[in-house]
């Protein structure tokens, strides 16, 4: 699957830097995970981090324009033990900076604008942009959307200096007939060219970067024109890629997922970082679990159509983790997690896009004080969060053709992190090794097990984060090794980050 990825990608656009790893390697058909000096891509990762803001709703559901100080609390103590390295924030101009018709940024003061504080305070980076606007009745942009936006943009850089906006997207999923492009290329091509004139005329130019197209892909290449042709009009202008994937458990674990996120990488310009801008799992409607999703949506008061109620097991976690993986190996340089709060994104109203590590807003509105804590997928996805930063180099990982079997490793000034997941019910016992000498002095290793339900097998501390189960120094290449034995559905991660 994967020498058919990137021959399609190469078939589409030539040679890119995706394609990078070796493809042509004898098979591994002993029982050993190979951590690699061999890089996936030549540029450095962004990061791992969850889809954030949003609560949009919040003061009709609460009667408050914020959060109280203890769900800020709770949100800021979880999200900096998460840490991640990019985070994902849209906006639109009736939540954010249109009042009656009037331009009005400080509306943003109750939510929006405590996060971007929290993230500036953090070093978290930030992909921001808007929902998007209909088009006039005409099929014109809308060009006084466009200008109050970019008045908005120019608003956080120069009067809030949030140095953390990293890169600036319009439109969200732009091809889908659900979204205010419609699917219209033309409108959004038309759109992008009146927003680099605005950012030209507003002296934004080269302060943030563009990233387009923000499409979402439903597991085929039949979108890849939303790439190559933005490439060729904008060229240099734009200088990020980014695209949305919500993969069903089969095809994640059948391989056609990879193999097509691979062909996406592939007709990205050569020297552009892409990031996967959306990731959600799904269960297929016709599988055993996803006939369970649709009835516990129905049981749910709370939950609307576009939830994934399996956020509530453990084993979600570890599905998750694979698709993770198989992003970075397929040279994707962030990754942003479909989503951190259920309560963020109303559904239908008053009904939830359940999806998150958490519901910030049961006690209040949802359901229950309960349905506050954290959630089992929180655990693997703050270990791959943390462990994965910004700046780091990945690094390629040979393994065994096991079902449901990924790994990925990755080094930061020396340090080193190894990423394993099983998604398979059944177990394997494998010989971590390196091709060239490696020690991990004091390295922590982390054991997520999904039993039933929310049960997991993985120590955490009196909050519910993730601790090693043990700290070793590990001698790997040169003959020495270390056995991983992985039970079904298992996580493993070892890191001599601090």
């Amino acid at each position: 699957m994967k020498l058919q990825g990137c021959l399609l990608g190469l078939m589409l656009a030539g040679v890119s830097s995706a394609c990078q790893d070796v493809r042509l390697e004898p098979k591994n058909i002993d029982n050993d995970i190979v951590v690699k000096t061999t890089p996936v891509t030549n540029l450095p990762f962004e990061g791992i981090g969850p889809q954030w803001g949003g609560y949009d709703n919040i003061e009709r559901w609460t009667g408050n324009a914020t959060f109280t100080e203890a769900d800020w609390a709770t949100l800021r103590e979880r999200v900096s033990f998460l840490k991640p390295g990019l985070v994902r924030i849209m906006a639109s101009q009736g939540w954010n900076y249109l009042t009656d018709g009037a331009y009005h940024p400080e509306k943003s003061a109750g939510v929006l604008f405590r996060i971007l504080d929290f993230c500036q305070d953090q070093g978290i980076q930030v992909m921001y942009g808007e929902w998007g606007e209909r088009a006039l009745e005409d099929g014109s942009v809308d060009t006084d959307w466009l200008n109050r936006s970019t008045d908005f943009l120019k608003y956080l850089l120069d009067v809030k200096g949030y140095t953390c906006l990293k890169y600036y997207n319009m439109c969200n999923e732009p091809a889908g007939d659900w979204s205010s492009i419609g699917g219209n290329y033309d409108l959004w091509q038309q759109t992008y060219d009146q927003i680099f004139s605005l950012l030209e005329q507003k002296g934004l130019s080269g302060r943030i970067t563009v990233i387009a197209p923000d499409v979402a892909i439903w597991n085929d290449t039949s979108l890849s024109d939303w790439i190559t042709r933005p490439a060729a009009h904008f060229g240099d202008r734009i200088g990020a890629y980014d695209i949305h994937s919500y993969p069903t458990d089969d095809q994640v674990k059948g391989g056609s997922y990879r193999s097509v996120i691979e062909a996406y990488r592939g007709v990205t310009p050569a020297g552009k970082p892409m990031i996967m801008g959306e990731l959600g799992f799904k269960y297929n409607p016709n599988s055993a679990l996803g006939a369970e999703n649709l009835a516990r949506i129905a049981e749910d008061p709370y939950a609307g159509d576009d939830s994934n109620m399996m956020v509530y097991d453990a084993f979600y976690g570890v599905d998750v983790a694979d698709a993770v993986i198989q992003n970075m190996l397929a040279g994707y340089n962030g990754i942003i997690l479909w989503n951190m709060d259920d309560a963020m994104y109303e559904d239908q109203r008053d009904e939830l896009k359940r999806w998150g590590f958490w519901n910030i807003l049961g006690e209040e509105r949802f359901g229950g004080a309960a349905d506050e804590a954290i959630r089992p997928w929180f655990y693997p996805m703050s270990l791959l969060c943390r462990y994965f930063p910004a700046g780091s180099n990945l690094l390629q990982v040979s393994i065994p053709e096991k079902k449901g079997l990924q790994a990925i490793a990755a080094e930061q000034s020396g340090a080193y992190t190894i990423a394993i997941a099983n998604s398979h019910a059944a177990a394997y016992t494998l010989q971590l090794k390196a091709d060239e000498q490696m020690t991990l002095s004091n390295a922590k290793v982390y054991r997520f097990t999904a039993g039933q339900g929310a049960a997991f097998e993985g120590p955490v501390d009196a909050k519910g984060f993730a601790v090693p189960e043990s700290v070793e120094t590990i001698q790997l290449g040169s003959g020495q090794s270390r056995t991983i034995t992985l039970p079904g559905h298992t996580f493993v991660l070892i890191t001599t980050l601090p």
